[in-house]
């Protein structure tokens, strides 16, 4: 795969240089920056902008090896048979900055400090006759001649300094070369390598997609395995580094087993002088940090390529160095501290300490790396550790996807070696893996009831709070109320968040918008103070943004998605994946189905290979609602057939697979069909008190054009809080009475609450009724807004297909006519909407006489467009 690369990132840059280059008092513009950063790409882009616009522009590079011969940089525009300095000089001017009169000339030198110095003559001469204007680029950190500096300080130059590509510029740039979006873990694990180097970034990824692990999978890109560093990217490395001293050498290879160091720490090891040098090389940064200073590598991969050249016995005894030093360090209690000297230890040369393995195991899951949290319990279990390394490893692997292994470990924990407590945490646990991730809920109960026969009442609020999540998990909301009454959550913050996520949901169903945000922020709070529930925080959030959206606080709902997975992307494993995912159904509900498709289908993509049961699922369910809604509704039906295929046992969220569900009908022409899924699922969700879930299907259902939602809507304004219902019973209303002014002013109502494709679906509504009253201004107007709406929200709605309908046709016939141009026989139309295949026919017929058709094909291709 042949890849180009284009230039992103780099706006402000061009823009900057532009402006100079068009200031009559600026001599150019200096471009500063670490090898590899795009300086030189950035200069060539300004020249040919600036080539574009009429200017004479030329290129010139200096050359290590250039550098020893006069004019070396210039001497494509040397004369031939100059017979002196003076006159080479002359010449090489001359031909420079030749152009047609009132033509200016732009000229750009890479590398201007490795110039010669008639060279570097030659550009002050420049300057000082204001012949060209000068794009410069300098290599950062590389020493510049004296002469060469009096060059810059006499003309005027407009000094830029390139930075590195932020994660959004370095995920834009990997995606426009991969002609296609690449995950989050991918881009950010780039991002994190090269340091926002481009160079660095086009060896990497030119190198692992043509090794083939770096692969697009259902049209995301993703990075598989570890990677590969290129020979060529090494060897650009280890000259940037140079040949180094011994004590420099250690500086560089325990900065690799363990940036960041503290300055203090590091000094006691490598020594004060090694340090200095390093730092006078440019190889290692200090950075403030907490009232003191770390020291890192100067960019990630110099620790990469130590790693890989360093023999595994060097790099064994630094870590148990540097493992022992930070024993000795003032904050070698501080939790993080001892995550990373446990890490140190396990790959050292040092014997393994139970205790400080069994703490620092309990750190990582409170840290949210819950793989280290397995190797770190493990280790300490192996060297002698009693049961809670066992439980702790347990749960680790359980959050995982590891269910298997989870409840091997827990049947093998001796219950004789456990207090009363322990015996019941120990049965939450073993529980809750067997629930969540086996999928197993008869099992699940099983347990906790014979746990709670021989659990005293001291000890029994983690059978409570087991049973309050079960019962909610079987969709029970209120048996899961009831086993949550006794329960104080900010006891047991573990299971206490779990419980806070659990009633959450609940009353986000229920329409009970105020104690969802409740119980959330009381559930972020305990979760906070728990060692054991980092990633509960995302279900949480997720229950957090459910009860805005089914209230319609839709704004507010994208705050509370936007702080999760910025909270997530600062974790390690499957966190900024969950955290992606929150974001993708926010933004789904606010009318980004192009956005929502790209965060939930990356999402998902991976959720499904680790928790194909859980969030796996979950997120599966609004990713096919979002290809529905942009109108890849073959893709849609795969997804929700993958659902099907699923043995999920427990919370099946069926009101949010009605919505995909009738999306996806909705968008094959089966109207009706959705309709009536949507109105059956609104009832089941009356019978179960869920009457925020019931709103929404009720609104979508008039969406969708259903006229008899209203007395049901009208009811539901005193049960569900939050503006949605009003509004949502307001539209169904004007729908009903057929009542143009008022849907045209619900449809601003819905913008203003932010849910733009409500407004494009009443708009759409609006137009039509309009058009019968033979308004045609009034009509165009809400035709062009809900054109306006659908093209900014990437989605073709029905109602919108509808009133662009121009046939004399009725809903009915429009439906199956939709349905034909689906390649369906009227047999199969008949059976999907319920009807008699006489009936189809009748309709059939009708249409056809109406639009002057003579067969199916001419029929459905009126609205196929084919």
């Amino acid at each position: 795969m042949r890849l180009s690369w284009p230039i992103v990132g780099r706006s402000h840059e061009l823009r900057t240089i532009e402006t100079a280059l068009t200031t009559t008092d600026v001599s150019g513009v200096l471009l500063c920056g670490p090898t590899g950063v795009g300086k030189s790409r950035i200069a060539r882009e300004a020249l040919a902008s600036a080539a574009s616009r009429g200017c004479h522009t030329r290129w010139a590079v200096g050359t290590t090896s250039a550098r020893g011969i006069p004019l070396g940089a210039f001497a494509a525009w040397a004369p031939s048979g100059a017979s002196d300095t003076i006159a080479l000089l002359r010449g090489v001017l001359e031909s420079l900055t030749a152009a047609p009169s009132g033509v200016d000339v732009v000229i750009g030198v890479d590398d201007y400090h490795l110039l010669d110095d008639l060279s570097t003559f030659v550009v002050q001469q420049l300057v000082a006759r204001d012949a060209a204007k000068l794009i410069l680029t300098v290599r950062e950190s590389e020493p510049v001649a004296a002469h060469t500096q009096d060059v810059l300080r006499a003309g005027h130059f407009e000094r830029l300094g390139v930075r590195p590509l932020t994660l959004d510029e370095t995920t834009a740039l990997a995606s426009a070369v991969l002609h296609g979006p690449i995950d989050a873990q991918a881009a950010r694990r780039l991002w994190k390598l090269t340091g926002g180097n481009v160079l660095y970034l086009r060896n990497i990824v030119e190198h692992e997609v043509a090794d083939g692990r770096m692969v697009q999978q259902n049209g995301c890109w993703r990075w598989i395995g570890d990677p590969v560093m290129p020979p060529g990217l090494i060897e650009m490395i280890e000259a940037r580094i140079g040949e180094l001293p011994e004590q420099v050498d250690d500086v560089m290879d325990v900065l690799s087993v363990g940036e960041p160091i503290e300055l203090a720490t590091l000094t006691r090891i490598t020594g004060a002088s090694a340090l200095e040098e390093a730092e006078i090389r440019g190889l290692v940064a200090l950075e403030p940090a907490g009232g003191g200073v770390e020291v890192r590598v100067a960019h990630p991969l110099y620790g990469e390529v130590r790693r890989r050249r360093a023999a595994h016995t060097r790099l064994r005894r630094l870590r148990g160095l540097l493992a022992e030093a930070l024993a000795a360090s003032a904050d070698s209690d501080d939790l993080r501290v001892v995550v990373r000297r446990a890490t140190l230890t396990l790959d050292s040369d040092l014997v393994p300490d139970a205790d400080l393995l069994a703490t620092a195991a309990q750190g990582a899951v409170w840290l949210g790396d819950l793989s280290l949290a397995d190797r770190l319990a493990d280790a300490a279990a192996r060297a002698g550790a009693g049961p809670e390394s066992v439980l702790l490893r347990a749960h680790a692997l359980s959050w995982l996807g590891c269910g298997e292994l989870a409840e091997h470990l827990l049947a093998g924990v001796s219950g004789d070696r456990l207090t009363p407590c322990e015996r019941a945490r120990w049965a939450f646990l073993r529980s809750s893996n067997m629930l969540w991730a086996l999928a197993d809920p008869a099992r699940a109960k099983e347990l906790i009831d014979e746990a709670s026969r021989s659990t005293p009442p001291e000890a029994r609020t983690y059978i409570d709070a087991f049973l309050a999540v079960y019962w909610f998990a079987m969709d029970h909301p209120d048996k899961a109320v009831d086993a949550s009454k006794n329960l104080a959550p900010e006891d047991i913050p573990v299971v206490g968040a779990e419980t806070a996520w659990a009633l959450a949901q609940i009353s986000a169903d229920a329409g009970r918008a105020g104690e969802a945000v409740a119980a959330a922020e009381a559930g972020y709070a305990v979760a906070t103070r728990s060692l054991d529930a980092p990633h509960m925080v995302f279900n949480i959030a997720d229950a957090h943004t459910s009860a805005l959206l089914l209230a319609g606080r839709i704004p507010d709902a994208l705050a509370v998605a936007e702080r999760a997975r910025r909270q997530a992307a600062e974790l390690p494993g499957t966190a900024p994946l969950i955290g992606t995912a929150v974001a993708g159904r926010a933004a789904l509900a606010a009318g980004d189905v192009c956005g929502a498709c790209h965060l939930l289908g990356q999402a998902v993509e991976a959720l499904s290979g680790s928790h194909p049961l859980g969030w796996g699922f979950r997120y599966r369910i609004p990713y096919a609602t979002a290809l529905a809604m942009r109108g890849a509704t073959d893709e849609a039906a795969a997804a929700l057939a993958a659902l099907d295929e699923v043995p999920r046992r427990f919370r099946a969220l069926r009101h949010e697979q009605c919505m995909a569900r009738a999306w996806t009908v909705a968008g094959q022409g089966a109207v009706s069909e959705a309709i009536a899924l949507l109105r059956s699922t609104a009832e089941s969700c009356a019978l179960a008190g869920q009457f925020g879930q019931e709103v929404q299907c009720l609104q979508m259902a008039a969406q969708f054009g259903d006229r008899t939602t209203a007395p049901r809507l009208r009811e539901l304004v005193s049960l569900a809080e939050g503006p949605r219902a009003a509004v949502a019973a307001r539209f169904a209303a004007a729908l009903h009475d057929g009542d143009a002014a008022e849907l045209d002013a619900v449809s601003e109502a819905f913008a203003q609450m932010g849910d733009p494709i409500a407004a494009l679906d009443a708009a759409a509504h609006a137009a039509r009724e309009y058009r019968r009253q033979d308004r045609r201004g009034s009509a165009l107007r809400c035709s062009a807004r809900a054109d306006a709406l659908a093209s900014r929200c990437g989605v073709r709605t029905p109602a919108h297909r509808q009133a662009g309908q121009t046939l004399p046709l009725t809903d009915r016939e429009t439906e199956i006519v939709m349905l034909i141009g689906e390649g369906l026989s009227n047999r199969a139309v008949a059976e999907r909407l319920t009807l008699s295949v006489r009936t189809v026919e009748s309709h059939i017929y009708r249409a056809m006489s109406k639009t002057g058709t003579t067969s199916r094909d001419e029929l459905a291709a009126l609205l196929h467009g084919d």
